[in-house]
């Protein structure tokens, strides 16, 4: 196996659209305001649009299900932030 080819558990023969992407630095990575237990990577969360600002500061989340939650009463998740 070259160090170009992998496997992936079920799907090796088929293509797929997913992209793989290096692992991000931890030092690079924020808390989610929301759920606060998952880690973000804010460069890929802004590629996908998973991000807000509010009070002139940047928050970026961890999943499409946050920005709502967000939306709905950012005081309360930035405050904890």
């Amino acid at each position: 196996m070259s160090s170009h080819d992998h496997h992936h558990d079920g799907h090796e023969a088929q293509s797929h659209p997913h992209h793989h992407h290096p692992a991000p630095d931890a030092e690079n990575l924020v808390r989610c305001p929301v759920m606060p237990n998952n880690l973000v990577d804010p460069e890929r969360a802004e590629q996908q649009g998973l991000y807000r600002d509010y009070e002139g500061k940047r928050y970026w989340f961890c999943c499409a299900g946050c920005g709502p939650l967000w939306d709905a009463d950012p005081a309360r998740y930035a405050h904890a932030a």
